[in-house]
């Protein structure tokens, strides 16, 4: 079915290329690309490759969202005039015929030299995403490029992997290598015509691994977003005139321990970030970033940390390393901003980011445990929902709780009512909120904290 729905979806993207520009067409593959990492399992109910699943999943994410996406990648990997070349010579071949993807394999390889075999029996076959972390040495003549496969949802060494590697000099001057990655962890020599100060793995996104990426040019002063690289109020001053230029990578794949980590730490393993670019002297940045355990379907907030953060985040810590190469240690400026202990959501604000990788970790292993923790929660439900002056709070069982407090999108407590008698059901006085969207949680000594997403007119 891909073949015929994933395709379809991807050439929506081509009809926006046309009218509109690439920019319009990077945009709008980069927001499904997220969408895909984050929420594509989770709609369907599994980790599905593109290609073979169930009659169930036939309609599902995996064949139309990520079937663009993978879509893109051949792309990338072909270049545009070999890929639309085939693209065809296949419609042209198989006009009203039954066809598989081993038919498409076959034509594609046709108009290109690269190996195909991989792409379409990993990328397309498999479940997950392909993942690659980069990080390179001087070795005095040259420079060793060390690239480094830890992919999202399996254990794949993804092979015929055509990708761009990128250095950039101090006054803007970019050299690009073209190489095939074959290797789960691969040592490529570069010969650079000059001096870098930033390296890059697929500084263009053209191909679709578990990565979503944004840059800006910063001038002098301001304040800049970067959403789906998931960092916020990119704070940025300058002691000369020079332009700056930022790009940060939000990683959706587990971040790589084996270089060392914090004793008694847990590192996350659904995600981290990689900060880097051409900073004159005298740049300064800072940002925020959000962390959060809830399992919902906000784009802010829904499965970012849910397998790192269990019951609370007060042992939750942020740590950095320079680069991929070597060993995490706790972050130096910066701080957590929880509101509430219970909500496992909240912000951490960087007062003073570097170039290098940042990544959540937990001390408290038993509130980090990537099983699933069967403590029953205060199970309940709320209604009306929007809601205005009172919200009614019906609990599964009949209990006394301790207290219930309701958060705002910040993740400040906004209210807290201590809750007695054993009842279902409380009457909770909102007329006092401003308008907007909440969370309410009960906390109990004994049971894990639930919470629901509520909205006040």
């Amino acid at each position: 079915m891909w073949l015929n729905e994933g395709w379809a979806s991807y050439s929506e993207r081509i009809f926006l290329e046309a009218v509109y520009g690439k920019n319009k067409y990077d945009e709008d593959i980069e927001a499904n690309h997220r969408s895909v990492l984050q929420f594509a399992h989770v709609q369907d109910g599994a980790i599905l490759p593109v290609s073979g699943i169930d009659h169930a999943n036939t309609y599902g994410r995996h064949v139309y969202n990520k079937g663009a996406d993978m879509v893109h990648t051949l792309r990338g990997f072909m270049g545009d005039e070999a890929f639309f070349e085939a693209c065809a010579a296949f419609q042209s071949t198989y006009k009203l015929k039954d066809v598989s993807t081993e038919d498409m394999l076959a034509s594609f390889q046709q108009h290109t030299s690269l190996d195909l075999s991989g792409f379409f029996m990993q990328w397309i076959k498999k479940p997950g995403f392909a993942h690659f972390d980069l990080w390179v040495q001087d070795n005095g003549t040259n420079y060793d490029v060390h690239v480094k496969q830890t992919p999202r949802f399996n254990t794949e060494i993804y092979t015929g992997v055509n990708v761009t590697i990128s250095a950039f000099s101090e006054d803007w001057q970019r050299y690009d290598v073209n190489v095939v990655i074959n290797q789960k962890e691969q040592i490529l020599e570069v010969d650079c015509p000059f001096e870098p100060v930033f390296w890059s793995f697929d500084f263009d996104d053209k191909i679709s691994d578990a990565v979503t990426t944004e840059w800006s040019v910063l001038k002098v002063s301001g304040t800049v977003a970067m959403p789906q690289a998931l960092m916020n109020k990119i704070n940025f001053t300058s002691s000369t005139s020079d332009s700056a230029l930022l790009r940060i990578e939000h990683h959706w794949a587990p971040a790589d321990g084996t270089f060392g980590v914090p004793k008694g730490a847990v590192i996350n393993r659904q995600r981290y970030w990689t900060v880097d670019g051409i900073w004159p002297e005298g740049t300064s940045l800072s940002s925020e970033i959000i962390y959060s355990g809830l399992v919902s379907m906000s784009v802010d907030y829904g499965y970012l940390d849910n397998d790192l953060i269990k019951i609370t985040e007060d042992s939750l810590v942020l740590l950095f390393r320079p680069h991929a190469g070597v060993a995490w240690s706790v972050a130096s400026d910066y701080t957590k901003n929880m509101g509430s202990l219970f909500d496992k959501r909240g912000t951490i604000s960087i007062s003073n980011l570097k170039r290098g990788q940042y990544a959540l970790a937990m001390y408290d292993s038993k509130l980090a445990n990537t099983k699933r923790i069967h403590n029953n929660k205060a199970e309940f439900s709320v209604f009306p929902n929007p809601a205005s002056e009172e919200l009614n709070i019906v609990f599964a069982d009949k209990h006394d709780c301790c207290f219930l407090e309701i958060t705002n999108i910040q993740g400040q407590v906004v209210l807290t009512e201590k809750l007695k008698g054993r009842s279902n059901e409380k009457k909770i006085d909102i007329s006092m909120l401003a308008g907007g969207t909440y969370f309410v949680g009960v906390v109990t000594d004994n049971l894990a904290y639930d919470i629901k997403r509520i909205m006040v007119e």
